[in-house]
């Protein structure tokens, strides 16, 4: 191929932008972050709901216990009745204490709450039905997002 078949290509490439609307530039956007999700989510490390008896004495008296690591950044949560009580805690370039840290909770369907944690990396999240979750940590530059998990 010439320069100048290339230039030609080129331009004709450029001209069909338009016509790809901005619904089908979104969705290809999205699938492209889909590449390497499994190497981005966090490792559950321990689920309180997993140990062994858990499903024989579990009541909803005793609260259950998630931990997920990732990049120096580990998510302890504690559910309890309709509340989450956490705690992010970081190793690292991801323990800077005077970098904000963000906890945000997602649902499906696009249901999403927010909070910042402590100088100490604690937060809470009031209000929590049962229901698949997700979280995602953002802390000086590192993320931290975990696989669904039904609460």
């Amino acid at each position: 191929m010439t320069d100048d078949e290339l230039l030609a290509a080129l331009g004709e490439a450029v001209a069909e932008r338009s016509a790809v609307s901005e619904r089908r530039r979104e969705a290809a956007r999205s699938a492209y972050t889909w590449r390497s999700v499994d190497q981005e989510l966090a490792e559950l490390l321990h689920d309180s709901a997993l140990d062994a008896g858990a499903a024989v004495r579990s009541s909803a008296d005793v609260p259950r216990s998630i931990s997920f690591g990732r990049s120096g950044l580990t998510l302890e949560i504690e559910v309890e009745g309709d509340s989450v009580l956490g705690e992010v805690v970081g190793e690292g370039a991801a323990s800077d204490p005077t970098q904000p840290t963000t906890v945000t909770l997602l649902r499906p369907g696009g249901d999403e709450r927010q909070v910042e944690t402590d100088a100490a990396g604690f937060f809470r999240l009031p209000d929590i039905g049962p229901g698949p979750t997700r979280f995602i940590v953002e802390r000086a530059g590192w993320t931290l997002t975990t696989p669904w998990v039904t609460l």
